[in-house]
């Protein structure tokens, strides 16, 4: 057993109309009772609201009008005892633990809201409550109702559905196996969270794997492809590598001849450009001693002369080396042919490689077609390296998930607490005299279906099922324990035969580590009133809380005569 909660005092107030409830608790049991429609209902549900359960709010709307401040104290015994006071004011609940400051969470009118959740985790944490439930396909904190269902029993549903008392739940997926889980200990929540991920991953991973098999399979082009690369690899390989050699020297050999003429053809072109420099020299008037149209005697001066001649010189020793490198390169048109032959040479051997290999077929398998195959070739390579990948994940996550219990282990822990829990609800439904089921499922807590009885009969199978419940929820480490609400447990029409049965029954089955806060119809004009039932079943040791003094309807706040302005006071603080 986890953290125990045990509630001191609740108090309502309604400044505006000068109402208010009080109502101290005792350890063991507390008896609501009160003429019907007094307020018991009410009572029960307000203690559920404080907590910020906006299930109550529908059922506490005529009480909500009044503008009514609520508060909780309780104490917390994990192991040393913690107190606590919770105020909840419309949206508003303020908790304060021990001498601490306050903590206020402002907007918690819709459970989706931001201050719901951080209120959810606050209580959570001061509880111990750790419960996820699937919410949207991921595991979540659960709901504050969740934390309170093993523990309520409401008047309108609680007595004809198992664990109904709250709306929704029914909802949430995969809800009773993780809730019940949970609190018999089977798996760790968050456990079960990683371990649903790898398992959705490992699902992904093997559906992405099954359909590249599929592919691999299936696809006649990568298959057709595997084999027209596997017969025809071996024969270009024969052909290519000496294909490449010869490409590579008819390239070199071609560029070796490039050179060549390039070199040629400067030469060329520079002994024209000389020619024509040597000729326009030789006509120019330096070169002349008398006048070509007068025969008059020509004089140059000395430095004219000097420059021309020299220019001449240079220009014939200019053609001279350049008609030698002309000569030596012509020389070398030996050399030349023989570069070109050998490209011709080349050229013909590479067609030749070339064409063969185009020719060539292995089962009609050309080199056009298997270069056109190697497109598939290289898909199937890709679809190889990706299912070598995925195997590889499925196969790191597999093994993640050896460390997690197997579905058959929690199956069989299951099954085992399916057992512990009908010993004892078969038990208690013997107490409470109650015809067996033929049918053992209705007595495997995994398996029950909806009881078929109706009642005294349903009550006092829901009565006994859920004390079995509680108690063996209780052996859990982890579970908290708040105290067990049971609203009208005289829901309907009984004999005192069964009601003294179902007070004999609650009467055994109280403890000291556990609060029971029921509620009962009363009256001043009954028989048997809650001082009689606390008389005969109680020994006088149930703490009786009046609503309405037995006689009033709708009566659950009263008229305040200022008893309680220090404690007020207190609470307002609290709230601001």
């Amino acid at each position: 057993m986890g953290a125990l909660i045990e509630y001191n005092k609740f108090f309502a107030f309604s400044k505006n109309d000068k109402k208010y409830f009080n109502t101290d608790f005792s350890k063991g049991i507390n008896i609501v009772h009160g003429k019907n429609t007094s307020g018991k209902s009410t009572f029960i549900q307000s203690i559920i609201y404080t907590f910020g359960i906006n299930d109550e709010k529908r059922k506490l709307a005529e009480l909500l009008k009044e503008e009514v401040i609520f508060r909780l104290d309780l104490t917390i015994f994990n192991p040393t005892p913690t107190k606590v006071s919770i105020v909840r004011d419309d949206e508003i609940v303020s908790i304060k633990v021990e001498n601490k400051a306050p903590v206020k969470f402002i907007g918690i009118g819709g459970n989706k809201s931001r201050e719901h959740i951080k209120l959810k985790s606050f209580l959570s944490e001061l509880f111990c409550f750790d419960l996820h439930l699937e919410y949207d396909n991921e595991y979540k904190p659960a709901s504050l109702e969740a934390m309170f269902l093993p523990y309520y029993i409401a008047q309108d549903v609680g007595w004809v559905s198992r664990h109904k008392s709250f709306r929704g739940l029914d909802f949430v997926k995969n809800f009773k196996n993780d809730f019940f889980d949970y609190f018999l200990g089977i798996v760790n929540n968050y456990d079960r969270i990683e371990k649903s991920q790898l398992e959705k991953q490992k699902k992904e991973l093997e559906a992405e794997s099954r359909i590249i098999h599929r592919i691999e399979k299936n696809d006649k082009a990568i298959k057709l492809a595997k084999l027209k690369d596997e017969i025809f690899t071996a024969r270009t390989i024969e052909y290519i590598e000496p294909y490449k050699e010869n490409k590579s020297k008819l390239i070199e050999l071609e560029k070796e001849y490039l050179i060549l003429c390039n070199k040629i053809t400067l030469l060329e072109e520079s002994r024209k450009v000389l020619l024509r420099v040597k000729r326009s020299l030789n006509k120019d008037i330096l070169s002349q001693t008398k006048c070509p149209t007068c025969s008059h005697e020509l004089s140059h001066s000395l430095e004219d002369t000097y420059n021309y001649y020299q220019d001449l010189n240079d220009t014939e020793n200019q053609l001279e080396e350049l008609n030698k490198n002309i000569k030596s390169l012509k020389d070398s048109q030996g050399a030349l042919n023989k570069v070109l032959s050998d490209i011709n040479d080349k050229k013909v051997i590479v067609e030749k490689d070339y064409y063969e290999l185009i020719e060539y077929k292995v089962d009609n398998v050309t080199l056009e077609s298997w270069l056109s195959n190697k497109v598939n070739i290289k898909l199937s390579d890709e679809l190889k390296s990706k299912l070598g990948e995925i195997t590889s994940k499925i196969f790191n996550t597999e093994e993640k998930l050896s460390k997690f219990k197997t579905d058959e282990a929690v199956k069989s822990e299951r099954s085992r607490a399916s057992y512990a829990f009908k010993a004892t609800f078969e038990k208690y439904a013997s107490e409470l005299k109650v015809k067996p089921f033929d049918n053992e499922q209705f007595y495997l807590l995994y398996e029950i279906p909806a009881f078929p009885r109706q009642g005294v009969e349903l009550l006092k199978t829901l009565l006994a099922y859920n004390f079995a419940f509680v108690d063996i929820i209780k052996r859990t480490s982890h579970t908290h324990v708040l105290p067990f609400l049971l609203d009208a447990i005289f829901e309907g029409d009984f004999e005192d035969e069964s009601k003294n049965e179902i007070l004999d029954f609650i009467k055994n089955h109280s403890s000291n580590n556990q609060q029971i806060i029921f509620s009962i119809a009363d009256s001043k004009s009954n028989v048997n009133s809650a001082t009689t039932y606390n008389e005969k079943h109680f020994n006088n040791r149930a703490n009786l809380i009046c609503i309405g003094e037995n006689t009033k309807k709708r009566s659950f706040l009263s008229k305040y005569v200022g008893n309680f302005e220090e404690y007020i006071e207190e609470t307002i603080e609290i709230l601001n």
